[in-house]
């Protein structure tokens, strides 16, 4: 089951934010502390202490006692002492924090969040968005310069941090449908025998979320689909 929990950053308070940094560790703690800028080391903390207290929560161990492995290459988060199935991921952006997590054996997640006003312009779509894509945009009244743009955009970059690859994949090399939204070709970039699923929703904070889940293929009458992703909000639940 895909799981999503969100904290926009409005709602934490200096209490809260005094709680979640001791729950990280000396590492964690050192890379806050060198941020410039206040702004970006809260968001880190409430990133990593939302992702320390939901963890902790759903495997049933003291959330500071989690221990983090090192990035991969590609920017992909993980536990020392994972137990099998649990694959999670983060994401941040002005405001908001969120982390995906995927509790099934042989599933993975990623999730990606944005501002809804963000624009992101025909140039930079022109140049990273797969053919199918342009020509729906191409279609709207919009054209290449509308608020889809931010739609597209989270949803691939859910689906590419759920690959675990980062910048490695093309953008254009697999290509994304609204509706649904569903993935319409990989371009070989999905595993042998596994499916994608693709959700996207606007929040009330005035961000938009993107959630990519991959799992054993459910067509062609193998296994079974997810069931819809399950969101949260906040911290109150969690301490």
């Amino acid at each position: 089951m895909p799981l999503l929990r969100t904290l926009p950053l409005s709602t934490l308070d200096d209490a809260a934010y005094d709680r979640l940094w001791p729950l990280l560790d000396e590492g964690e703690r050192a890379r806050a502390r060198r941020f410039v800028f206040e702004v970006n080391r809260r968001e880190y903390v409430a990133a990593h202490g939302l992702a320390r207290l939901w963890l902790g929560r759903l495997l049933g161990r003291p959330p500071a006692a989690l221990a983090f492995a090192p990035l991969t290459p590609q920017g992909k988060p993980g536990l020392v002492d994972a137990p099998a199935g649990l694959d999670f991921n983060l994401s941040h952006t002005d405001g908001l924090v969120a982390c995906a997590v995927t509790l099934e054996v042989g599933t993975r997640i990623g999730v990606d969040v944005e501002r809804g006003e963000r624009r992101i312009g025909a140039e930079l779509a022109t140049a990273m968005f797969a053919a199918e894509e342009l020509a729906w945009l191409d279609a709207r009244p919009a054209g290449r310069s509308g608020p889809d743009l931010v739609t597209f955009w989270t949803l691939k970059e859910a689906y590419i941090k759920a690959l675990g690859l980062g910048l490695s994949l093309p953008t254009d090399s697999f290509a994304i449908a609204l509706d649904g939204p569903t993935l319409i070709r990989d371009g070989g970039s999905l595993p042998v025998g596994q499916a994608c699923r693709l959700w996207v929703r606007d929040l009330s904070s005035g961000h938009a979320a993107a959630v990519a889940w991959m799992g054993p293929a459910w067509i062609e009458g193998k296994g079974q689909p997810p069931t819809d992703l399950v969101m949260e909000e906040g911290l109150a639940d969690l301490w």
